[in-house]
């Protein structure tokens, strides 16, 4: 059994309040997967836009609302939104509603580490 333990953090990559990571699944030896893990906005927090390299990183929407900034392009993001951000691209995102934005990420390295 493996307990997950919150981490919380505030200005994340730039962004404003407070987000909460339940860290999953961090570094799997052997694979691609880098972290998987549940992320948690409070309402009005944000995390800072910032780029990726050879990795891309997917938001999956389960609850609230809010905006997610796809290579500097705003987008809406709802419940079963699916974001991704590919090698070489920018994202950012941020939490529009008075109630906390749940989305499920993931890293995943696109080559050899």
């Amino acid at each position: 059994m493996h307990k997950v333990i919150p981490e919380i953090a505030e200005g994340v990559r730039g962004g404003t309040g407070s987000v909460t990571a339940h860290k999953l699944l961090d570094l799997f030896p052997g694979s691609a997967i880098k972290s998987v893990g549940v992320v948690r906005l409070e309402p009005g927090a944000s995390v800072g836009d910032h780029s990726h390299q050879n990795e891309e990183d997917f938001y999956y929407c389960i609850s609230g609302t809010g905006v997610v900034v796809d290579n500097g392009s705003e987008h809406p993001f709802t419940p079963g939104t699916l974001q991704i951000t590919r090698s070489g691209e920018s994202q950012a995102i941020r939490n529009t509603s008075e109630t906390e934005l749940v989305f499920l990420g993931a890293l995943i390295a696109t080559q050899e580490i």
